[in-house]
């Protein structure tokens, strides 16, 4: 991620979590900002990326199924909202990092939104963490 951020002007990182039920909600939200703004969801570099993590851990409770589909959607609105901007000048380019530890629940969904946003300046890196199967990612 460090090297990541070197590729960004202004080193400010939008910062999400899926499958957490967030303060003030009964349900799991499959898209939230971990700073807990999800209007502007932006960190100051790796280091606010971890204090974001660090804070929002003892806050939301971590909660399945794992559905990626929900906030590959929102990124690839993001997405098509920068392209839309964009100049030859102003260039801009998303990176989705996915950290998960849980197997893909909405696999078909997820598969869908990923093609869709194929056309778009984006691309998706996931990263299974733990013992489960990951085997469905690389589909």
């Amino acid at each position: 991620m460090g090297i990541l951020q070197n590729y960004d002007a202004n080193k400010m990182i939008p910062v999400y979590g899926f499958g957490g039920i967030v303060p003030g909600q009964k349900t799991a939200s499959h898209c939230f900002a971990l700073n807990g703004n999800i209007y502007k969801p932006e960190v100051n570099g790796v280091e606010g990326v971890m204090q974001a993590y660090h804070e929002s851990i003892s806050k939301v409770e971590l909660y399945g199924p794992t559905n990626f589909a929900c906030f590959l959607k929102y990124v690839n609105g993001y997405a098509t909202t920068l392209q839309r901007e964009q100049t030859q000048i102003n260039q801009k380019y998303t990176i989705l990092l996915i950290l998960t530890d849980g197997i893909i629940t909405d696999l078909n969904n997820t598969i869908d939104q990923v093609v869709q946003g194929s056309s778009l300046p984006l691309s998706i890196i996931i990263v299974g963490i733990g013992e489960a199967d990951f085997d469905q990612m690389e589909q």
